[in-house]
């Protein structure tokens, strides 16, 4: 599936040490054989938006490539590309985040007074 190859190709792409911060580099993910719905492909979309640094691009596929990929549709069809940008403040981020240690809430949970809903009221 998409989601399974796009996994596979981040894993691979954020342990690469030769990748420099701001640096991006491209995967063509899916050939246009393989074709994502509209839906599948806005949540294919979300799920690799959720990855800091990732994002994706579908280029329609020109009349020769569909017959080298041996597509026969007479509508659309698509590649599929992920791009890695690198991010730049990376180590500074990940710096920060060991500094600030628990931030959990030192309030004990009897001092919270739960919201009563309008419903609960009425009864």
């Amino acid at each position: 599936t998409a989601v399974a190859a796009f996994d596979t190709a981040r894993v691979e792409m954020e342990s690469r040490a030769d990748l420099s911060a701001g640096s991006r580099e491209s995967v063509q993910l899916l050939k246009p054989s393989c074709h994502l719905t509209q839906a599948c492909w806005k949540s294919f979309r979300g799920h690799v938006h959720g990855f800091e640094g990732w994002t994706t691009r579908r280029r329609v596929a020109t009349e020769e490539e569909k017959k080298k990929h041996g597509e026969k549709r007479k509508s659309a069809a698509y590649f599929t590309e992920v791009t890695y940008t690198v991010p730049r403040n990376k180590k500074v981020l990940d710096d920060v985040n060991e500094s600030e240690g628990d931030t959990s809430c030192s309030e004990s949970s009897d001092d919270f007074e739960a919201p009563v809903s309008k419903r609960l009221k009425e009864c």
